[in-house]
């Protein structure tokens, strides 16, 4: 739903809000969304930081969340929230509340942000994110808290394994970008994907995530053979001191 509240030009809470009875985690081929005429604001009330979901999650993972965020030349703010998964099973499409108010103005707003993969391994760490339109203050505190996130079920067949070679990552002089490239190979070269995706996080040297990039390998995917891949991701702040990568693999829908 994230994808395409922006290609509509409205909030998530907008699309969400116009479409009760749509899952947006569980949306399949074919699935109908009413898509609001009038975009409708961003929420303006802050919300307290919780380490507790705020919604109904049927999973007991636990997220740790860093909260890094860098306003951009068109007076927007970009956040990436962190997210660890504590618990020792995957979990699906978590997202969290990120709350950006004004250090000496009234400006409040609270997003959503997402994960661009669907998928978060046990103990591991990705960033979701989420970005603020302008005007926004040029002095803010940003804080997160865990929204929601679904269970990985039992004996899922959905994500094939997959792994990374020849990666190497080349950052540039200044640090401002990093090219990355490689193969990515699936773990059973037998079996067909329908979607890889890369996910490149960049981090500075104190830990901060400066900077992500999603790759998308072209369809159609060929099958038994490793699939190459080449992309650059840009610092929003700090400049990049490593970058790390991360994969999703998915099987055709039966």
């Amino acid at each position: 739903m994230f994808g395409i509240a922006l290609r509509y030009g409205i909030s998530l809470e907008a699309l969400k809000t116009a479409n009760p009875d749509v899952n947006p985690y569980f949306m399949g081929v074919g699935t109908q969304l009413m898509i609001p005429i009038t975009p409708t604001p961003m929420m303006a009330t802050p919300t307290p930081q919780t380490s507790q979901p705020t919604a109904t999650a049927t999973s007991t993972a636990v997220l740790s969340l860093q909260t890094d965020c860098y306003r951009d030349t068109a007076g927007g703010v970009i956040c990436f929230v962190l997210a660890q998964n504590l618990s020792e099973k995957p979990i699906e499409n978590p997202t969290a509340l990120v709350t950006l108010s004004g250090v000496s103005t009234e400006y409040s707003q609270t997003q959503t942000a997402i994960l661009p993969l669907n998928l978060l391994p046990a103990g591991a760490s990705l960033p979701l994110v989420t970005y603020f339109q302008p005007p926004t203050p040029e002095q803010f505190t940003a804080t997160a808290q865990a929204d929601f996130w679904l269970p990985v079920p039992e004996e899922d067949t959905r994500y094939l394994e997959a792994s990374l070679e020849d990666l190497q990552t080349e950052i540039s002089a200044d640090g401002r970008f990093a090219k990355v490239n490689g193969q990515v190979a699936l773990a059973d070269p037998t079996q067909q994907a329908s979607s890889v995706w890369l996910l490149a996080t960049a981090f500075s040297q104190d830990g901060s995530v400066v900077g992500i990039r999603r790759w998308e390998a072209p369809q159609p995917i060929p099958a038994g053979q490793a699939i190459p891949f080449s992309f650059t991701v840009y610092s929003m702040g700090p400049v990049i001191a490593r970058v790390e990568v991360s994969t999703e693999v998915r099987a055709p829908l039966e």
